[in-house]
């Protein structure tokens, strides 16, 4: 028996044996006022009907231990099956990879099915031990200051290849908006390009927040000064827009557009099929429209509550 019925039996001799002190040696559990016996362990009268049937003594359910011979999962095992050996184990993720294939049922038949094939994925690396917290929270007003990074990730094609492609990522410091967009690299022409599309998205803020990447420093003055990119400093001064640097080898300062390139890897790219960079991008756009739908929703929610 397990513990949940250990305890309410546990409950029930206690209240029985209450019940026998009041009323001394002439006291039967068989006759007991069910109403009295329902307000002393908080069990319905139905419940406390059933237990009484039993002598008291909590047994466990007819049903307990058997297997449906037929579950909504069947027919899109193989999906869930292929994704776990690919390492993707967000429930959330494979359950809207499923739903897209047209799978009825909810997100806990997707969980219990995932925690009970644990053994199809590959084992992790070695993760080196957390080096504490080294950032230092701060506010910002809306649209006053975005974040952005370049991620790179593995993308596995249609023919079995595996491409390594640079991931373009912008968000709203304030309210978390953003914006990615994948190239085949991270030179600076398509920095130039991410950028403006980004604030067509986005907007344009006052000032963006950016690792010291060669596409945007070449170097410090004497004074500690960055020396931009002539044709970023262009840019710059065409959109109308500051950029700020993080201290060098110190990412922490972005940690929000960190995050979301984290994000990207392990929720948009897992298990997803690569065709070519336009199509993905647009799947990419959906992809944000929907998170931040998303986001919404649940802000909304915790208003109304």
């Amino acid at each position: 028996m397990n513990d949940r019925h250990d305890d309410l039996q546990q409950i029930i001799d206690r209240a029985l044996a209450d019940m026998a002190a009041e009323a001394g040696d002439a006291f039967d559990p068989a006759a007991c006022n069910l109403a009295e016996f329902c307000r002393r362990t908080g069990l319905s009268r139905s419940r406390a009907r059933t237990i009484k049937g039993h002598g008291f003594k909590v047994l466990p359910h007819g049903n307990s231990g058997r297997r449906a011979a037929t579950t909504v999962l069947m027919g899109h095992t193989g999906l869930v099956d292929d994704l776990l050996r690919k390492g993707v184990t967000n429930s959330q993720v494979i359950f809207d990879r499923l739903r897209a294939q047209g799978f009825g049922g909810g997100l806990t038949a997707v969980k219990a099915y995932v925690a009970a094939h644990r053994d199809l994925v590959p084992a992790k690396r070695r993760q080196v031990p957390p080096q504490g917290n080294r950032g230092r929270r701060y506010e910002t007003a809306p649209g006053e200051a975005f974040q952005m990074d370049w991620g790179f990730a593995g993308i596995e094609c249609l023919d079995g290849t595996e491409l390594k492609i640079a991931c373009f990522a912008m968000v709203c410091h304030h309210c978390g908006a953003s914006y990615v967009e994948f190239f085949p690299n991270a030179r600076q022409e398509n920095l130039i390009i991410g950028m403006p599309r980004a604030f067509m998205a986005l907007g344009v803020p006052e000032w963006v927040l950016t690792d010291n990447m060669k596409s945007v420093v070449t170097r410090r003055d004497l004074d500690g000064r960055p020396v931009w990119q002539p044709d970023y400093a262009s840019f710059m001064e065409c959109v109308g827009f500051r950029t700020r640097l993080c201290k060098p080898r110190h990412p922490f300062t972005k940690g929000k557009v960190e995050r979301l390139i984290r994000f990207v890897k392990e929720n948009f790219l897992a298990g997803r099929d690569f065709t070519d960079i336009t199509a993905l991008n647009e799947e990419a756009l959906l992809w944000c429209a929907g998170q931040a739908g998303r986001r919404l929703y649940l802000i909304a929610s915790c208003l109304r509550v």
